[in-house]
């Protein structure tokens, strides 16, 4: 007899009770299985907990009993899929919070910027209706606290009055969408496929090249993984020797060293590596494990010799680090998809010891052949103390629970599950006085390290935009005019928390 979809419900219900009640005490990390989403494939790229205890995720997803895939949905608290989310298609790639009521999404060649019911917003065009700008290949961006978008890849300016004709890998746009005519757009010898900002403001990123062949702006960098200044110049005193291959994920520390996580290969050292950490000049840092083997086998091609990815690196506290990618070992460990570590690189048992993400074969036609996924692409703690990951799965092993019905987002518990029979109360950020006249300070939990406070209007606009320092940051607010304002802190390992203050 065919189930009903409310019949399919009850028993995915029940299923979820068989897994959840095993009658053993919950620990830190571990699956919390009241969370199960019915993406049933292909990828979920990015994500993006919101402070109501919903979850935006952007990929490529489709649902049981539809043909096409979805590029942006919200989930609820529960994992299911939020119906009264606008589904516009407008999505696919990395997910940047901006303002309490809009976001950045990447697609595949450009960047929107979306209101928080799902739809478009009016103000920021679509980037190719510009005059000067066609997209060619999306690779990475970062946001500005004003709205404006550094975006990389490999696109086709237009403008010949500033002299800006062919293709560049390095592209400001207004907070409209336009392309900024007064900013020196970069080119490089293929693409810049991803970057990220380091805490004195210069960009770490890494370069889509041939061996050997990379440049910019016409020079020879010797590197694919290369750093430049925030205005676009190439910083020629990092020098990281990648001759081959790809950076996806950057974890800068305060003192000018950063770990740095993908497949490449480095001049001198004849294993290809998946996670290193770079001394300020770019050279590797002895102190760490850089040469530890993180490695998956493709069961439909096992002739192929493992390989593996590192996608993120994740700051747990001063001395482990959380790292995640597509793996299915770490130097002959199982781990699927992610894994704890200590600062010098080696693996850890004390979480993420269990099997971790499952893989499937992803077949988009009966006459495709099958593609093999067991990625697990980051982890990002939410407001209320837990935590989430996402990538390509089926399944997820916690070492205690193995829930088969995982699909490509899980919820973890937090740090402090188990630890008291009162909830913990989320990390917040403080403000005082509130409401102020004259000036404010604003103090961030000390577990959320160094970042930057963003003071905002009603509208979203960022009036402000400073370092935290020592114990408390003070802002100046006697110029503002009278009004409800947002302040948020974001900080240099990505997570953020955000609070309202009242100038009378």
């Amino acid at each position: 007899m065919k189930n009903s979809p409310r019949t399919g419900r009850l028993l995915f219900l029940l299923a979820a009770f068989a897994v959840g009640h095993s009658g053993q005490t919950q620990q830190p990390f571990d699956l919390d299985t009241a969370f199960r989403t019915y993406i049933a494939t292909q990828y979920v790229s990015s994500i993006l907990p919101l402070t109501d205890g919903t979850v935006l995720a952007s990929g490529e997803m489709r649902f049981p009993g539809e043909v096409e895939h979805k590029t942006l949905v919200r989930l609820l608290s529960d994992g299911q899929r939020d119906a009264g989310f606008y589904n516009s298609g407008l999505g696919g790639g990395k997910l940047t919070p901006w303002s309490s009521d809009a976001f950045y999404v990447a697609t595949s060649q450009t960047v929107r910027r979306i209101l928080s019911d799902g739809t478009q917003d009016p103000s920021f065009i679509g980037m190719n209706l510009g005059l000067y700008f066609s997209s060619l290949q999306g690779g990475d961006y970062h946001v500005y606290p004003d709205g404006r978008i550094l975006m990389s890849g490999m696109h086709q300016l237009h403008d010949s009055i500033r002299g800006y004709e062919g293709s560049y890998c390095l592209c400001w746009f207004s907070n409209t969408g336009y392309l900024d005519t007064a900013a020196h757009h970069r080119t490089c010898a293929g693409s810049l496929d991803y970057f990220r900002e380091l805490p004195d403001g210069q960009f770490i990123g890494s370069l889509g090249n041939p061996p050997n062949t990379a440049s910019w702006e016409g020079t020879p960098t010797s590197s694919n993984v290369i750093r430049f200044n925030a205005d676009g110049d190439w910083d020629p005193g990092f020098q990281a020797n990648v001759w081959w291959g790809t950076a996806y994920g950057f974890l800068p520390l305060a003192d000018g060293r950063v770990y740095v996580g993908g497949n490449f290969m480095v001049t001198g050292v004849p294993d290809t590596l998946n996670l290193v950490r770079l001394l300020p000049d770019g050279s590797l840092d002895p102190a760490f494990n850089n040469t530890a083997r993180y490695r998956d086998t493709d069961p439909n091609n096992p002739s192929i010799p493992p390989k593996g990815i590192v996608r993120t690196i994740h700051q747990l506290s001063p001395d482990r680090l959380v790292v995640t990618g597509g793996f299915g070992e770490v130097d002959g460990e199982p781990r699927g998809g992610i894994a704890l570590i200590d600062t010098s690189g080696n693996l850890l048992s004390d979480q993420f010891a269990g099997g971790g993400g499952g893989g499937y074969n992803y077949q988009a036609t009966p006459f495709s052949t099958p593609y093999y996924y067991r990625v697990v692409s980051g982890i990002v703690p939410a407001e209320d103390g837990r935590y989430y990951i996402w990538g390509a799965y089926h399944g997820y092993d916690d070492g205690t629970t193995n829930d088969t019905l995982q699909r490509m987002v899980s919820r973890l518990y937090g740090a402090n599950v188990g630890m008291s029979d009162a909830k913990e109360p989320p990390a917040r950020l403080d403000v005082f006085p509130n409401p102020a006249e004259d000036r404010i300070t604003v103090r961030v939990p000390p577990s959320r390290g160094n970042g930057r406070i963003l003071l905002g209007d009603a509208q979203g606009r960022v009036l402000e935009d400073v370092r935290t320092s020592g114990n408390g940051t003070i802002l100046p607010v006697g110029h503002l005019a009278a009004g409800l304002y947002t302040l948020e802190f974001r900080s240099d390992t990505g997570d953020h928390i955000s609070t309202k203050w009242i100038r009378p």
